[in-house]
């Protein structure tokens, strides 16, 4: 089994800030909670699935302006057997190796500081933003692949203000699986 290299590297700045915060004698929960290191309510889950379904149809929409040729072999999973197994890994490769992840550090730690720095407006704005910035290397497929960055950037303020509105990255790490998930299966055969 691969090591979650991704995971572990986007939880340090989590994981040193709640540690240096401890040795300064601030209460574990709090510092826990400005990370968005909490659980969320069940309606919380809800919004998350609602997000989801805004984010999939947008996602449908930019794919009509890619051109086929440019998806054709673009994924990991491209030429997966579409099985229960198949399904199954890609569930846990995402959700743990990938999505988790960038919550922790995009909507945990980076968009936390953001909105408590400048606001919520401003604060998701800009951690939406970053967030899009690695994707840009998706670019070396070509620029017909520019309308995904649209749906990249508005799902990365949709899950920081799930983030905001529950104060944890539980939804947003809901919605970021399982629209990685829907990508994956969507290339698969």
């Amino acid at each position: 089994m691969e090591v979650p290299a991704q995971l572990i590297v986007l939880s340090l700045p989590s994981l040193i800030y709640i540690a240096i915060r401890s040795l300064r004698g601030h209460p574990m929960c709090a510092s826990r909670s400005n990370v968005g290191w909490t659980l969320c309510k069940w309606s919380d889950v809800l919004w998350a699935v609602a997000v989801y379904a805004v984010v999939a149809v947008m996602a449908l929409a930019a794919f009509k302006f890619i051109p086929e040729e440019m998806l054709a072999g673009s994924s990991a999973y491209s030429g997966w057997p579409l099985n229960l197994t198949s399904v199954l890994a890609v569930l846990l490769r995402e959700a743990f190796y990938v999505a988790l992840g960038e919550e922790v550090f995009f909507r945990g730690f980076l968009g936390g500081w953001l909105i408590r720095s400048l606001g919520f407006g401003w604060g998701n704005l800009v951690q939406a933003a970053v967030f899009l910035l690695p994707h840009l290397l998706l670019l070396n497929l070509g620029a017909g692949i520019w309308s995904i960055f649209i749906v990249q950037f508005a799902a990365g303020w949709l899950q920081g203000w799930l983030r905001h509105r529950s104060g944890s990255i539980l939804p947003g790490w809901l919605v970021h699986t399982l629209s990685n998930i829907s990508s994956a299966v969507s290339v698969m055969r």
